[in-house]
């Protein structure tokens, strides 16, 4: 099964220093058991994401996230997840 990500452009906040911190949530489908890799699509960089189990088993970022994709490990194959990410 492939992975599918579908993305959700949530909202733009400003923090107090004044920068701009993007918010995305992604839906992810199809990972498998084991370490996965994620195309995010995003323009820059991620640089927090939450992980929200949407199947059954457990779910963790293997590393940190890069320019293209973010690396998730799922304990089981097929199982499906919402990330929320700062960009």
């Amino acid at each position: 099964m492939a992975i599918t990500v579908t993305p959700s452009y949530e909202y733009l906040s400003q923090t107090l220093e004044g920068a701009y911190i993007r918010k995305a949530k992604l839906t992810i489908t199809g990972l498998a058991s084991g370490a996965n890799t994620v195309p995010h699509g995003l323009p820059a960089i991620p640089i927090r994401l939450v992980i929200e189990p949407t199947s059954a088993g457990g779910f963790h970022e293997t590393q940190p996230a890069d320019q293209t994709n973010v690396y998730i490990t799922a304990d089981g194959s097929g199982t499906s997840c919402n990330i929320y990410v700062e960009y």
